[in-house]
C-alpha cells in the first residue's frame, strides 16, 4: 500500500502492522490479546473510499474485535509470504477469508511480486515458449498480462487459465491447512459467483471450485448488494481518483455484507 495515498482524503485509513508483518493493513489498530476475527482478502475487504467498512460494522454486530487484513490487490501468496499476517490469521478464533480473482499469484506461468500480488514480475521459459509473439517487458500488472495473452490466442490462454485455476486452489487449501479457527469464505462482488469461469473481471474463479473447499469451510457467504456504490459517495474521492471509486464497493454494499456475515459468525463465537 501506498501510504502517501491516504494523506490528502477525507478518510482516515490509519495503516497499522500486525505481529511484525511487513503488509500495512487498515486501522485503527486492534488488540490481539482476547480472541478475535480476522478478515482476509483485497479492496473488498480493504474498504477504500469507506468511512467504516464492513469489518468495522461487524464488530459492532458480533461483539468479538474484528482485525482488518485486507490487502489492497492481493492475492492469496500476500498471507502465505508474510508469517506476521500468516500468524496473525491462524490464531483468530474465526476467519473470513474474501474470494477474489485467482490471477493475482505466481504459477508455472508467470511471478507475481510476493506483497503487491498484482504486480507482474516475469514470464516463466514456459510461457515464453507458449506465446513467443508475446513482449513481456511491456507487462506489468497480471490483469495486463492476461488481457494481452487472451487477445494473441484465446486458444493458448485456456491452457494458462487452468494453470492459474490449478495454483489458486492448491494455495488456498495451503491457507486454509494453517488455520485453526473456523473458515467462512466470503464472495463480495457487483457480480454472482458464477458456475463456471470467464475471461471477466472475477478471473478464472467459478463455484465449482469454491464449493471445492467446503469440506475446510464453514459456510460460504454470497453477497450482490443491491447498490454498489451510491452517486453521492463520490463527493470525497479526489477527482483524479473517482474512476477507480467506482469499481469499489461503498457504503451501502459494506452495510449488506456485516449483515450477512453477522448471522455467520456469531454461532461460531457460541
Amino acid at each position: 500500500m501506498d501510504i502517501s495515498s491516504t494523506r490528502n482524503q477525507a478518510v482516515d485509513y490509519a495503516p497499522c502492522r500486525y505481529g511484525g508483518s511487513r503488509l500495512w493493513f487498515r486501522g485503527p489498530r486492534r488488540s490481539l490479546r482476547s480472541s478475535y476475527v480476522a478478515c482476509l482478502g483485497g479492496c473488498g475487504v480493504y474498504g477504500r473510499y469507506v468511512a467504516r467498512p464492513w469489518t468495522q460494522l461487524l464488530e459492532a454486530r458480533v461483539g468479538c474485535t474484528v482485525v482488518n487484513l485486507g490487502v489492497e490487490n492481493a492475492g492469496i501468496d500476500a498471507y502465505l509470504n508474510d508469517p506476521g499476517a500468516l500468524a496473525t490469521a491462524a490464531n483468530a478464533r474465526v476467519v473470513v477469508i474474501q474470494l477474489t480473482g485467482t490471477h493475482n499469484i505466481s504459477n508455472r506461468f508467470y511471478a507475481t511480486h510476493p506483497r503487491r500480488n498484482d504486480r507482474f514480475l516475469k514470464a516463466s521459459q514456459a510461457l515464453i515458449s507458449l506465446y513467443p509473439e508475446m513482449d513481456f517487458t511491456e507487462v506489468h500488472f497480471t490483469r495486463h498480462l492476461l488481457s494481452r495473452l487472451h487477445t494473441i490466442c484465446p486458444e493458448r490462454f485456456d491452457m494458462v487459465a487452468r494453470e492459474v485455476q490449478t495454483a489458486w486452489q492448491a494455495r488456498m487449501r495451503s491457507l486454509l491447512a494453517q488455520m485453526t479457527g473456523d473458515v467462512v469464505l466470503l464472495w463480495f462482488s457487483s457480480n454472482p459467483l458464477r458456475d463456471t469461469f470467464g475471461h471477466g473481471d472475477d478471473l478464472f474463479l467459478s463455484r465449482e471450485m469454491a464449493d471445492g473447499l467446503a469440506p475446510h469451510v464453514r459456510a460460504l457467504i454470497e453477497v450482490q448488494p443491491k447498490t454498489w456504490r451510491a452517486p453521492d459517495e463520490f463527493l470525497d474521492v479526489p477527482p483524479l481518483e473517482i474512476s477507480r471509486a467506482a469499481h469499489l464497493p461503498g457504503a451501502a454494499a459494506h452495510a449488506e455484507v456485516a449483515e450477512a456475515l453477522a448471522q455467520a459468525i456469531i454461532p461460531a463465537l457460541q
